[in-house]
């Protein structure tokens, strides 16, 4: 049995203060901390214009900013013109920074609550995507005749996992599994690891782009920008690619959708293709995806009608068909 030299005195403990020495810092100073424990999610970025020492938050303590005054912000951004989805990212970037001062560092004043908590998210439309079979292959072919090779590897990633595409740029050589077709992303958007799977011509494509890397350079990206510590920023391409197949609508998330819907319209089971996509809810996929593939939809409500046109016409031949 283990010894123990001195009692702890456990009521002491319980009583103490944990928070009583807070942290003083401003909101720009904590999304700056944050973003060097955590340089994978990129929040600082999304959140400059929030820090902004003039315009927004930056200089302002973080403990001190309400709800009201965040609420009031995002409300101001939406008059601007900022999409429903935009405030509701920042909201939630916002979030997750004082969640990891409040919890995992244990920064914050005691009894601080993150003011994002009481902020109702704006109700954002819908929006629907019809991504075909032909659309996805006329994308992937366009992407092949580019000559920026390392941008078709991209497109093909995307495209053969469903993957955001974060899970992708972020991606190094020392990572990517060319033998197997499959790169294991150690942390996605929920905090979760997954799996991404690729198909044989994509790895080719890989195996032929991948540099000799020397000692000490295993971790480069694979799609590293110039100072090759930060992805490509290919918004300039997919733009030009999209309006060459003559789609310029598609974003570069869609092809998550299309991933999505597809899955579902070919029987996969909710469960795996929650996995295939990494949600943590199984939910997630019908909620987020589900709705999205209208095609499917009224296609599956067409053959609806006609068996309940052709039950109805067994029964009495004279009755016309529905739709007529």
């Amino acid at each position: 049995m283990r010894k123990f030299h001195s009692p702890v005195n456990l009521k002491a403990a319980a009583g103490a203060d944990l928070y009583s020495a807070a942290v003083d810092v401003t909101l720009a100073e904590l999304v700056q901390a944050h973003a060097l424990a955590r340089p994978r999610l990129e929040l600082e970025l999304r959140l400059r214009k929030w820090c902004d020492p003039v315009l927004g938050f930056g200089h302002e303590s973080a403990w001190a900013i309400s709800s009201e005054r965040l609420k009031n912000a995002a409300q101001a951004l939406i008059d601007a013109g900022y999409a429903f989805s935009s405030v509701n990212r920042d909201i939630g970037a916002l979030g997750q920074v004082f969640r990891w001062a409040i919890v995992e560092r244990r920064m914050a004043p005691r009894g601080f609550i993150s003011p994002t908590i009481h902020i109702k998210r704006f109700e954002e439309s819908m929006r629907y995507v019809a991504s075909s079979e032909q659309d996805i292959a006329s994308l992937r072919l366009a992407a092949k005749m580019g000559k920026d090779r390392l941008f078709t590897l991209f497109v093909w990633m995307l495209v053969d996992s469903g993957a955001r595409k974060s899970e992708v740029l972020h991606r190094t050589w020392q990572e990517l599994d060319i033998s197997s077709g499959k790169v294991i992303v150690p942390r996605t958007k929920n905090g979760d690891s997954r799996m991404l799977f690729f198909t044989p011509e994509t790895m080719a494509l890989a195996k032929r782009l991948k540099p000799t890397l020397s000692t000490g350079s295993a971790d480069r990206l694979i799609f590293a920008g110039r100072n090759g510590a930060t992805p490509i920023c290919y918004r300039k391409k997919w733009t030009s690619l999209t309006s060459m197949i003559r789609r310029p609508d598609l974003r570069i998330h869609d092809i998550r959708h299309w991933v999505a819907a597809s899955l579902l319209r070919n029987g996969v089971g909710v469960g795996v293709a929650s996995q295939i996509l990494g949600h943590r809810d199984q939910t997630m996929l019908l909620r987020r995806y589900g709705h999205l593939d209208h095609v499917s939809l009224q296609e599956a409500q067409q053959q609806r009608w006609q068996s309940l046109s052709a039950s109805a016409t067994q029964l009495n031949p004279t009755w016309p068909h529905l739709g007529q």
